[in-house]
């Protein structure tokens, strides 16, 4: 596979569906689906949200353009 933004995108935001359907997240519902719950849902979620600002930092703010 070819680097380059689209692909790195396309990367990213499978692994974010794939959480999401692993673990049932919402991508509009926030930190309140992981209270109270297991250690091992809260830290995908930690891995889902710092993917979903790598994702917006790509996307909103030019990353990899000259």
């Amino acid at each position: 596979m070819r680097f380059n933004k689209e692909n790195l995108k396309s990367h990213i935001s499978k692994r974010m569906m794939d959480l999401e359907k692993q673990w049932g997240f919402d991508p509009n519902n926030g930190y309140s689906q992981v209270i109270k719950s297991d250690i091992h849902r809260i830290m995908a979620y930690g891995e889902y949200q710092a993917l979903e600002y790598l994702y917006s930092d790509i996307e909103y703010n030019n990353i990899g353009e000259e």
